[in-house]
């Protein structure tokens, strides 16, 4: 009966020892892949809502731009015949801005920064706004010419 293995009281503290040493190291690693996938979640969240603002901003500012490339295409034609009113002249000049709400409100130095703290959707239709404004500003200041020459530029954002 000597090949039975007895269990005694320090084999048993032994074990208890061993298991608490491993809840700690199992509590351990859940933490780090807890903290680890939390953070991943976040970056893949913002890297989602980045690319989003990104893809509309894009669309929007080539079909903006695109447009203003037209008009600024119609008055480099038309430039000894006729003479641009202040504001069309100013949106011309300046193409690379002319469609850009926030360069305008930067350019007029406002203290208050407020499309840095708004949200995406305010931005967003505000340059809309802007963008449509500027656009049909040039419309109607060359929509006789258009009718004239028989060129027709869709000017609808």
């Amino acid at each position: 009966m000597e090949d039975v293995i007895q269990t005694t009281e320090y084999d048993s503290i032994k074990d208890d020892d061993s298991l608490y040493v491993a809840s700690k190291c199992w509590k351990r690693v859940m933490d780090t892949a807890n903290k680890t996938g939390y953070r991943e979640g976040i970056q893949d969240g913002a890297d989602s809502v980045l690319q989003e603002g990104f893809d509309i901003g894009y669309k929007d500012g080539f079909e903006t731009a695109f447009t203003l490339g037209r008009y600024k295409g119609l008055a480099a034609a038309s430039t000894f015949t006729l003479e641009h009113p202040t504001d069309v002249a100013a949106v011309l000049k300046r193409t690379r801005r002319g469609a850009c709400w926030i360069c305008k409100v930067e350019s007029q130095n406002k203290t208050s920064n407020s499309h840095e703290q708004a949200p995406f959707s305010e931005v967003l239709s505000k340059q809309r706004e802007h963008s449509a404004e500027v656009i049909n500003r040039l419309h109607e200041h060359f929509e006789p010419i258009l009718k004239k020459s028989g060129i027709e530029i869709n000017s609808t954002l």
